[in-house]
């Protein structure tokens, strides 16, 4: 009946400790380690769902998808539960169930606080009381009350224990003389217990594991650039004023030295698993004034293109270009001192990326130039180096899913699904393994303590058919018969056993205690020196 007792206990005490693992991992908030966050509304954009005052438990996922009610921690406002309505690339659109407006933020996954777990309504005004000195100092008292209630009840416990064992014993009831034993052994009912626990806390993780794919998608931005050059070079009737006999880019081209001017665009798309990449390029030169005037001269047609790379060449005659700026000064009366010249090579280019289509433009690759009656040049920003419009470049992202390990999260420690499934497997095996080779030490160990040792007992055997009677409440447990044999001679009284399938014990009645030897496996007693007698 000890032995149950103690096997009760220690199994209830390991189990004890899984649950409270298991309600720590999943109810402990990010700032201890945990996943879960708590929420309370403020306001009633998701009635009737949800009210003013509720509480709402939300767990942070690895993935959210539209329909779902989920936190989310806005830039100024702070946290926001309402409900996944769409995407927008790498972006979730939320609207309130009781608001008829999209919230005009759209958060990031970064963002995301949590998925609604639980909901208990009512409960957030309860929590808010807490905000209050006084109910916080309540809240501790009954907790330190609690725990140091429990504290002194089992050390109360454990002292009233260490008295019963106080008492002298007669040589022989220690462990002096007896073969020593495995502490794992000894406490075979702790061993158990903790074995019990483990395949428990690994069936539970082998059943989350595989009640969960090992991947998931996430959605994504894949990056993108297009990068392009531009050149230009002029042919001058006296190239002594250049280094290399001609305007070259970056330099002027002065009006009675050139007529012409050859422009070329350098084009490059680069992107991770990009494929499919084409479009069109249509490069022209565009006059225009501060009014608003524009006029456009085609230097190359329109041209498509295949491939992440092209280049596209074309001349502007500034005969041409005069020209036409004088049709407007004639017709319109307007003249300018200088007229604003746009090299464009206006690309539209579309393909995949990661799988996904996309469409875009080169909008800005633009080559700004002036032209007045001495001189084409570059234009003179105000704020950047007119060299650096020669090579623009855009960037850009196209949103895609991808496929992202599935986790446990596990307080401060996120497991992937698959190194969970492969963890527990391996740990059930061990477990059972090791639990199998204990049970038969245990079997072992007992056999031998308790197989042949009667025959060299010097006091009466007597075997009780039944139960031996609880005549003591106080109960010594010796570690051999040996001992308990010299026990019974010390004290002149009988050595009871009490045998039953696999199992036999033997007691000696000493004053105010009883001493007894437990074991496993049928005993061999010498018939010479048995009695039997029925229990009382």
């Amino acid at each position: 009946m000890e032995h149950r007792r103690r096997l009760v206990a220690s199994l209830s005490s390991a189990f004890t400790l899984i649950a409270v693992i298991a309600a720590w991992i999943a109810f402990a908030p990010p700032q201890l380690g945990g996943r879960t966050s708590y929420v309370i509304v403020s306001g009633n954009s998701m009635e009737p769902g949800m009210h003013r005052g509720d509480l709402a438990i939300v767990r942070k996922q690895d993935a959210y998808v539209v329909g779902e009610v989920v936190t989310y921690r806005h830039p100024q406002i702070g946290p926001v539960i309402h409900r996944v309505i769409d995407t927008d690339g790498s972006r979730f659109v939320f609207q309130g169930d009781n608001n008829d407006f999209i919230d005009p933020y759209r958060p990031v996954q970064a963002e995301m606080i949590g998925e609604l777990w639980i909901h208990v309504p009512g409960a957030g005004s309860w929590l808010t009381r807490f905000h209050s000195p006084v109910y916080i100092a309540g809240l501790l008292f009954v907790a330190f009350a609690s725990l140091g209630g429990g504290t002194a009840a089992v050390r109360a416990t454990r002292g009233h224990r260490r008295k019963q064992h106080r008492k002298p014993a007669p040589s022989g009831a220690g462990t002096r003389g007896a073969p020593s034993m495995n502490p794992l052994l000894r406490d075979w009912q702790d061993t158990l217990s903790i074995l019990a626990a483990a395949a428990l806390g690994l069936g539970v993780l082998a059943w989350v594991a595989f009640n969960r794919p090992t991947t998931h998608e996430v959605p994504a931005d894949t990056p993108y650039s297009q990068s392009g050059e531009f050149q230009y070079t002029a042919a001058a009737e006296d190239g002594r004023i250049y280094d290399t006999g001609e305007a070259t880019s970056g330099e002027p081209v002065y009006r009675r030295l050139s007529d012409a001017v050859a422009f070329r665009f350098t084009y490059a798309f680069e992107g991770a698993d990009a494929s499919g990449i084409g479009g069109i390029y249509h490069l022209v030169a565009e006059l225009g004034d501060q009014s608003g005037w524009r006029r456009t001269i085609d230097l190359t047609p329109e041209t498509a293109f295949s491939g992440k790379e092209f280049t596209a060449e074309g001349v502007l005659s500034l005969p041409q270009a005069q020209e036409l700026i004088a049709i407007l000064e004639t017709q319109s009366g307007v003249k300018n001192d200088r007229y604003s010249v746009t090299i464009t090579p206006r690309v539209e280019v579309s393909g995949r990326i990661a799988g996904t289509p996309f469409e875009d433009t080169f909008s800005t690759a633009a080559l700004a130039m002036e032209l007045d009656d001495v001189q084409l040049r570059l234009a003179r920003g105000a704020s950047t180096d007119p060299l650096d419009q020669l090579t623009p470049r855009a960037e850009g992202n196209v949103s895609t899913r991808v496929e992202r390990a599935n986790t446990i999260g596990l307080l401060v420690v996120d497991l992937p699904v698959a190194a969970a499934r492969v963890l527990s497997l391996a740990g059930l095996g061990l477990v059972l393994m090791l639990s199998g080779a204990f049970v038969i030490a245990l079997v072992n160990q007992r056999n031998e303590a308790g197989m042949g040792g009667s025959a060299k007992l010097k006091s009466p055997l007597v075997m009780v058919r039944g139960k031996v009677p609880a005549v003591r409440m106080r109960v010594v447990d010796v570690t051999s018969l040996e001992d308990l044999g010299r026990i019974a001679e010390q004290s002149g009284a009988v050595v009871l056993q009490e045998a039953r399938p696999g199992f036999h014990a033997y007691f000696v009645h000493d004053g105010e205690l009883t001493y007894r030897f437990q074991a496993m496996g049928m005993p061999d007693i010498p018939p010479a020196q048995s009695r039997t007698q029925g229990a009382a």
